[in-house]
C-alpha cells in the first residue's frame, strides 16, 4: 500500500474508470485536486471560460461516443451552483457525467464560511448522486460508487463535493488494487418478450417507438433488424432520432408539438398499437394525451421501473435495458419468421410510405432574408451522411427537426444535437423490407457510434 493525498487516489481512479476528459476552471479551493491532475499527467483538461460552460462541455462529451463520462471541475461556491443547468440537461437526457467541486473545510461548513455553500443539497435534485465527503477515507469508495451509479440502470450524472481538507489529507491507497464496480441493468425474461410481442403481433396497425435508452445502450443495430424482421414502422423519438435513418423505408416520422413530422403524426394516428422501448413519453412527443393513448394498446419497455406508469399505464410493462430487450425480440421474432407465423403488415407500411412521400411541410421559399426553412433545404442536399449537425435548444432544435433528415445518432442528445445528415427518401415500396440485406443501414465508417 502506498500514502498518498486523497486526490492523488481519485485522479488514478478516474484513469482506470477510463473517464480522462475534463473540462473546468480552477480555484483556491479545488486547487489540490488540480495538482493531482497535473502530477498524474492522464487527464486532458480543456479550461473553460464559465463553469457553467464547462458543465455543457462534459455533458457533450459524453454524449458523443459510447461509453464516454465527461468531467466537470470547479471551485466551492459558485461553481457549484453554475453546474446546476448542465447537471439537469444530463439528468433530464439521461447522460452520465461526474462534476466535482473544491469546498470549504469540513470544521466550516456550518459557520457560512467563505463560499461554503451547501452544493450536496442543491444538486440532489438533478443527480444520481450529490456528495460532500467529509472523511478522506471515504474519497475511493465515493468515487467508486459514483462510477456505478453513472452507468447502471438509467444512466444520469453524479456530483462530488472535497472540501479543501479532505483533498490534502493523505490515506492508504493501490490502485493496482482497485476494481470498478460491476454495473446493474436489468433484463426481460423470455416469458416477458413473448407476451409483448404476443400483443403486437395480434395488431392490424403496429407501430415501435424507439427512445434515446436504445442509443444508449448501443442498440439501434437491433432495432433496425427487428422493425425489419417485423416489418414493422418505426416512431422515433426526438432523443431516439437516428436509431434508424430518416430515408429507411420503416422510418415512419416523429410525431408531437413541435418536433415533428406531419407524415409522423398522420401514421401514429392510424396505429392500434405501440410498443416503447427506452423512451419516456415526454410531453412534446406525446401532446394531448387523451388523443395521443384512444384506441391503442401499449407496451412499454425501459430501464428505469419507476419510468413505467409515470405517464400513463401501459397494457404492459417491462423493466429491462433496451439493448437485452431489443437482443430478445429480435431472437423471438426470427423464431416466428422462420416457423412462418409472423402477420404480414406491407399494406400498413405502404400507407405509412404513402404518407412520407407527400406530407411534408414546405422548404423551398425564394423570400430574401431567407427562411431558416430554406437554409436546412440546402444543408440536406448539399452535406452527405458523414456530417455532424449540432443544435441549441430552442428554435434551431425545432427548426432541425422538423427540416433536417438523420442517418445516425452519437450517443444521446437534445439541447446539443448531433445527427447524422440523410438525403431525400427513397420511393416507397410497398413489398416487405429484406431481413438478410438492410441497404438503408449506414455504412460503419459513417456512423457516429453503434447507436
Amino acid at each position: 500500500m502506498s500514502k498518498m493525498r486523497t486526490v492523488d487516489a481519485a485522479v488514478a481512479i478516474l484513469e482506470k474508470e477510463g473517464a480522462i476528459e475534463a473540462f473546468g476552471l480552477p480555484g483556491a479551493a479545488i486547487n489540490p485536486f488540480y495538482s493531482a491532475m497535473r502530477a498524474h499527467g492522464g487527464i486532458r483538461h480543456t479550461l473553460a471560460r464559465h463553469v457553467e460552460g464547462a458543465s455543457h462541455m462534459a455533458d457533450g462529451f459524453s454524449r458523443a461516443k459510447d461509453g464516454n463520462i465527461g468531467i466537470c471541475i470547479g471551485t466551492s461556491g459558485p461553481a457549484g451552483t453554475d453546474m446546476i443547468s448542465g447537471l439537469y440537461a444530463a439528468w433530464a437526457d439521461s447522460i452520465p457525467m461526474l462534476c466535482i467541486t473544491g469546498q470549504a473545510p469540513v470544521a466550516k461548513l456550518h459557520k457560512e464560511d467563505f463560499q461554503a455553500v451547501d452544493i450536496e443539497s442543491i444538486a440532489k435534485p438533478v443527480t444520481k448522486m450529490a456528495m460532500t465527503i467529509l472523511e478522506p477515507g471515504q474519497v475511493p469508495g465515493a468515487f467508486q460508487k459514483a462510477f456505478q451509479l453513472m452507468r447502471s440502470g438509467r444512466p444520469g450524472p453524479v456530483l462530488l463535493d472535497l472540501p479543501i481538507d479532505v483533498q490534502l489529507a493523505e490515506i492508504e491507497f493501490d490502485i493496482d488494487t482497485y476494481e470498478p464496480l460491476p454495473v446493474e441493468k436489468p433484463k426481460a425474461s423470455r416469458k416477458q418478450l413473448e407476451k409483448a410481442l404476443d400483443m403486437l403481433t395480434s395488431a392490424k396497425h403496429p407501430l415501435i417507438v424507439a427512445g434515446g435508452g436504445i442509443i444508449n445502450a448501443g442498440a439501434s443495430a437491433q432495432l433496425v433488424e427487428l422493425a425489419e424482421t417485423l416489418n414493422v414502422p418505426v416512431i422515433p423519438t426526438l432523443m431516439g432520432w437516428g436509431t434508424i435513418p430518416d430515408d429507411h423505408q420503416l422510418m415512419a416520422g416523429m410525431v408531437g408539438l413541435q418536433t415533428s413530422h406531419r407524415y409522423g403524426n398522420e401514421n401514429y394516428l392510424q396505429s392500434d398499437f405501440v410498443i416503447g422501448i427506452g423512451n419516456r413519453w415526454a410531453n412534446r412527443h406525446t401532446g394531448g394525451l387523451e388523443t395521443y393513448t384512444a384506441g391503442r394498446k401499449f407496451v412499454h419497455i425501459d430501464i428505469e421501473p419507476t419510468q413505467i406508469g409515470r405517464v400513463f399505464s401501459p397494457d404492459l410493462g417491462i423493466a429491462s435495458d433496451a439493448g437485452a430487450a431489443l437482443a430478445g425480440l429480435v431472437e423471438l421474432a426470427k423464431e416466428r419468421e422462420a416457423a412462418g407465423s409472423l402477420p404480414d403488415y406491407s399494406a400498413w407500411v405502404a400507407e405509412c410510405q404513402d404518407r412520407k412521400a407527400s406530407l411534408h411541410r414546405k422548404t423551398h421559399f425564394e423570400n430574401i432574408p431567407i427562411k431558416p426553412q430554406r437554409v436546412y433545404e440546402e444543408m440536406n442536399k448539399s452535406f452527405g451522411r458523414d456530417t455532424t449537425y449540432v443544435s441549441t435548444i430552442g428554435l434551431s432544435q425545432i427548426a432541425g427537426a422538423r427540416c433536417c433528415t438523420c442517418s445516425a445518432r452519437a450517443s444521446g442528445s437534445t439541447p446539443a444535437r448531433q445527427a447524422r445528415w440523410a438525403g431525400p427518401p427513397p420511393p416507397r415500396s410497398a413489398s416487405r423490407v429484406p431481413t438478410r440485406t438492410r441497404p438503408w443501414l449506414p455504412s460503419p465508417a459513417t456512423t457516429t457510434s453503434s447507436s
